[in-house]
């Protein structure tokens, strides 16, 4: 826990939130979750019906997005905790532009907060780590991938909590983040099927991928705030039992299509957006150890398959069929 926290904390105040991306499929859900355990939460918002979403859950919106640098400080300044969330998720877009984009919106938060305590705690992810060749689940230490397309995402994390002065500190998602029927890479995937009219998966689908509930993922990000320690990531990940071929299955049996294996240039020829069939060809198994020992957060959600099958996904699936 930061000093600044803590001594927040001892007197008795209350800590105020700025969230980056609070109105997002992640950012709706640690809003609601922090305004219920106490906090105030003011959220980035790019449009009216943003504004309305945080009104709702009692949050203040704030107009802007994160090339409003002038929002960005002012909000920062204020605050006693940031959480920034917010990402440009086109993958047709100039990546290196993209991640430009944020570390200058991250340089001009931590001009603000600077040899403050205040911590700021950001989203990056878990896919870039080498897995482990015994198969077992790879610790925030392990090293980067050779060649992967998104690598640079790292480059805009160190840029954030390594710092000299800033008390930061990463979230590293699963490539999987699922629940109460949210979008992301599993949407994509079942997008897929039923516009193919079948269910694919890479080569013999024996790699794993890490999931991670929403909710569960909303409480670590307020966890990190609570109890992060500068300069540490932290891995966001509930289950790394899935395999690609049992995903695969599950998003068949939702959709009722069958399921069958394709190569790797099959998948690249047939799926949308071009990242889909690279992201899905990762053997992805990271460790929640650190997580849950320094940081006292447990996953909780439903398991991920479950939720596919017979959870908050069918209406997704029938939607997804009437376009």
């Amino acid at each position: 826990m930061s000093a600044y926290i803590q001594n927040k904390l001892a007197k008795g105040e209350k800590l105020q939130f700025f969230i980056t991306g609070a109105t997002g499929y992640i950012g709706l859900v640690l809003t609601e979750f922090a305004i219920a355990q106490g906090f105030s939460v003011r959220g980035l918002s790019r449009s009216e019906a943003g504004d309305e979403k945080l009104k709702s859950l009692g949050a203040t919106p704030v107009r802007g997005d994160i090339t409003t640098h002038e929002v960005l400080a002012r909000e920062s300044a204020a605050a006693d905790a940031i959480i920034h969330l917010a990402w440009n998720h086109d993958w047709s877009g100039d990546y290196n532009k993209i991640v430009d984009t944020d570390i200058a919106a991250v340089e001009t938060i931590c001009a603000q907060i600077k040899d403050t305590g205040k911590p700021l705690v950001i989203a990056s992810g878990c896919a870039g780590a080498q897995p482990n060749a015994d198969g077992s689940d790879s610790d925030e230490n392990a090293p980067l991938r050779p060649n992967l397309p998104v690598a640079r995402r790292l480059e805009s994390e160190i840029n954030a909590i390594k710092k000299q002065g800033i008390h930061g500190c990463s979230i590293r998602l699963s490539p999987y983040v699922y629940g109460r029927g949210g979008k992301g890479f599993l949407v994509m995937l079942m997008g897929q099927a039923v516009k193919l009219n079948e269910s694919l998966y890479i080569n013999d689908g024996s790699f794993h991928t890490s999931v991670l509930h929403v909710e569960d993922a909303a409480r670590l990000f307020i966890a990190a705030v609570l109890k992060g320690k500068a300069g540490e990531a932290y891995n966001g990940v509930g289950q790394t039992d899935v395999s690609l071929k049992d995903m695969a299955e599950a998003i068949g049996k939702v959709i009722g299509v069958p399921v069958r294996p394709a190569s790797l240039e099959e998948a690249i020829e047939k799926w949308s957006p071009p990242i889909l069939p690279r992201f899905n060809y990762l053997d992805v198994r990271g460790s929640n150890k650190k997580a849950k020992e320094l940081l006292g957060w447990k996953p909780e959600g439903v398991d991920f398959i479950t939720d596919i099958v017979s959870g908050s996904y069918v209406p997704v699936a029938a939607y997804l069929k009437t376009q």
